[in-house]
């Protein structure tokens, strides 16, 4: 799957898929929909890869088509998963349609049902091309997400992209003559998620425009928001007369003089999930700092404003924000959600802009900016998008510059100047920790309310330069390890070593005293040196664990230690770090992925920090069972969710299921295993399958490890010996 990428192996990608299709018809033929399906899914895993090739006039058919047809066997097929009261092909489950979670066919009674009920459904199956009266394709054609817009692969021997925007000019540019506030709007791309919007202000939720006549008319009344909860149309757009600007509003700002707004965010998950952050950060780095895209706008230079998919979500933040950031003296136990949302803002948000992001009408007062760029191009891990493998190196490039560029301004900066505004978070932080008050994560998030001045010209409130240094260390030896046991490695509670200082915090009923299961110890294990000579390369593995009570907890950690530590290759020594991502300040989530040559967790946010391992290291992405988003082997889920964020990054990825732990007792001895897991799921986690704990199938679990060994040792470039 990694050779598939290279441009020079396309054309034979797109003679793969040809066939794979023309399988799909054979199956047909045979009155096998089931077959036919599973020959249309592989195809359609290759579409990121292979898909712009097919708008070459060689090739009978278009992406379009292979898209449509796709989801029209989807949908027919789609409608007999699960059994009728009356099916014959129920497996005695008893449990057809009863409850939050219905019970599908198993695998061999869909294919009978499927092709027992073959004649009515042959027509809806049979091929549409683009210009068969019942076709869908016009409704890829012009979506976002399946555009010609995405930069082309890098041809061998070109260098690499480098960004621009790293520093600013010396000079500011000067704002519009006054009187003339016309606004003027224009896309930036053919993918249509991103504008351009000159002398344009905000003003609560809304964008206001400033134009008169045909000038007006020619001004977008709404704007394509892109992200990967759905496109859908931001209309909070205002055109008013250019003489409001002048009597309306405050005067066009210089500095920053360039406003981002980033849409298609959903509320309660977009702020902290660095799946989804990399979907808004990625694309963003890209339109932000790569020349090709003509802006280039240094991190001083710019504030940023998320915006929500709906008008209930925009409330629901904005007002989430407002108590989030009250400038009144917090409890204690507000203290770590504010460490934590500062500490990951940092990360996320810090080599973009040098201010922290805000919700979009969260501000006090209208803003005016000489130019709002509205929009961020796609990212998708399935079905391409705007963020190609070229795109994501980019982010990943330009990040580690900006560092970089950070340390050497700091360098130069004069240090007695800075700002000690700790503000009454940081007081109390002094109170319960003396000396933890310091952190720039407080600095941060006094900066993330909307009523807080803009620090003095020059200063970084990120602290950006400390990203690199203060959090790198040899995670994996036993000197580095013990750093992640204390700040600022840690989170800011998690590290502190007083317990009794939150003994004042209120009790709670609901609260239960945490067990054995619930507190994972950050350790290190290494296996014997069975060459005896000390002259096995040293591979680096990251297992992240979760409390039992948090789900997604693997039950026989314990043999998996044991595993490792009796792991036999004259080839390699292992050194596994297992370490609770939760406990983790999130630069150290970032350093200890990018030490990891093998990432091993159970499926959930913890699994996208492989999007920072080393190109050719491995993730092995543990599933409970019954999740029907797992297609076990090597690249085989290229568009799921991690797989596809793994072929983006060039690392490589295989899910695997393994048996799930019960949560407490069955019901009855008519209660089967699989019957207890799916109320579990219902009763306990709210219908979310991935919440499950598991108990690895070590047979099963140790012959895919000793196969991302293997290709570690093949893929990865190691910096020694």
């Amino acid at each position: 799957t990694a050779s598939a990428a290279r441009p020079e192996r396309r054309r034979c990608l797109v003679g793969r898929l040809a066939e794979l299709l023309l399988c799909a018809r054979t199956r047909l033929a045979l009155r096998d929909p089931a077959g036919a399906l599973a020959y249309s899914e592989a195809a359609n895993t290759l579409m990121p890869f292979a898909g712009a090739c097919l708008h070459d006039a060689e090739w009978p058919i278009t992406p379009a088509e292979v898209y449509d047809n796709y989801r029209s066997m989807l949908r027919v097929l789609g409608n007999h998963l699960t059994a009728d009261d009356d099916d014959e092909d129920d497996d005695g489950g008893g449990e057809k349609n009863q409850g939050f979670f219905i019970k599908p066919l198993a695998e061999d009674a869909f294919a009978r049902r499927v092709a027992k009920k073959f004649g009515t459904n042959e027509e809806d199956l049979a091929w549409r091309p683009s210009s068969h009266p019942k076709s869908g394709a016009s409704d890829f054609e012009g979506r976002a997400a399946y555009s010609s817009s995405a930069p082309r692969d890098l041809r061998p021997g070109e260098p690499e992209d480098e960004p621009c925007g790293l520093s600013s000019p010396s000079s500011p540019p000067s704002s519009a003559a006054s009187g003339r506030w016309v606004s003027s709007a224009r896309r930036l791309s053919e993918s249509g998620c991103s504008w351009l919007l000159e002398n344009a202000c905000i003003e609560q939720r809304r964008i206001v425009l400033f134009a008169r006549g045909r000038r007006a008319k020619g001004l977008p009344k709404s704007l394509l928001g892109c992200g990967e909860f759905g496109n859908y149309d931001f209309n909070a757009v205002e055109i008013r007369h250019p003489a409001a600007r002048s009597r309306d509003f405050l005067a066009n700002a210089t500095h920053p003089d360039t406003l981002l707004v980033v849409p298609g965010l959903m509320s309660g998950v977009s702020a902290h999930n660095p799946f989804h952050l990399l979907h808004a950060i990625a694309p963003v780095a890209w339109q932000l700092h790569h020349p090709s895209y003509g802006l280039c706008v240094p991190r001083d230079r710019l504030d940023i404003r998320l915006a929500f998919i709906s008008a209930w979500h925009g409330r629901r933040q904005s007002h989430f924000w407002r108590a989030f950031t009250n400038t009144r003296k917090p409890a204690v136990n507000d203290l770590e959600d504010r460490f934590s949302i500062a500490s990951a803002w940092r990360f996320f948000w810090g080599p973009l802009v040098d201010h922290p992001p805000l919700p979009l009408g969260s501000d006090d007062q209208p803003r005016c900016y000489r130019r709002i760029i509205f929009g961020r191009e796609l990212l998708r891990t399935g079905l391409g998008g705007f963020v190609t493998p070229r795109v994501f190196s980019f982010y990943l490039s330009y990040a580690s510059k900006a560092i970089e560029n950070a340390q050497r301004e700091e360098r130069r900066r004069d240090s007695s100047s800075r700002s000690r505004a700790l503000g009454l978070t940081a007081s109390v932080a002094r109170e319960v920790a003396p000396g933890t008050e310091e952190l720039a994560e407080w600095r941060t998030f006094g900066y993330m309310s909307p009523a807080a001045p803009r620090a003095p010209r020059g200063e970084d409130p990120q602290a950006l330069h400390e990203l690199q240094a203060k959090y790198t260390a040899p995670f994996f030896e036993g000197e580095g390890l013990a750093k992640l046991r204390s700040l600022p490695f840690r989170n800011w509670k998690a590290a502190l070593d007083a317990p009794q200082a939150f003994a004042a915090l209120p009790p709670s009923s609901e609260r239960t005293p945490p067990g054995p299961d619930d507190i994972v110890e950050t350790r290190l294990v290494v296996n014997a040196d069975t060459a005896g000579s000390g002259a096995g390369r040293w591979i680096n593995i990251l297992l992240v664990q979760r409390p039992k009570r948090a789900g997604r907890w693997i039950a026989n950690l314990a043999e998996v230690v044991r595993f490792v530590e009796g792991f036999a290759d004259p080839r390699v020594r292992l050194a596994m770090v297992i370490a609770d991502f939760e406990l983790m300040h999130p630069v150290t989530q970032w350093q200890l992925a990018s030490q990891a040559h093998i990432l091993i967790g159970v499926t959930g946010a913890a699994v996208a920090w492989s999007a920072f391992q080393p190109r050719g290291a491995v993730v092995l992405d543990l599933f409970p069972p019954g999740s029907n988003f797992c297609s076990e082997g090597w690249g085989r889920n290229m568009v799921s969710h991690y797989g596809g964020l793994a072929r983006l990054a060039g690392v490589q990825h295989t899910c695997m299921e393994h048996p799930v732990e019960l949560q407490g007792p069955s019901k009855g001895d008519d209660e089967t295993e699989g019957q207890q897991a799916r109320r579990e799921v219902r009763e306990l986690l709210g219908g979310f399958w991935h919440g499950q704990n598991v108990r690895l199938d070590m047979p099963k679990f140790g012959a895919y490890f000793k196969e991302a060994v293997d290709r570690v040792l093949r893929d990865v470039r190691f910096s020694s010996p």
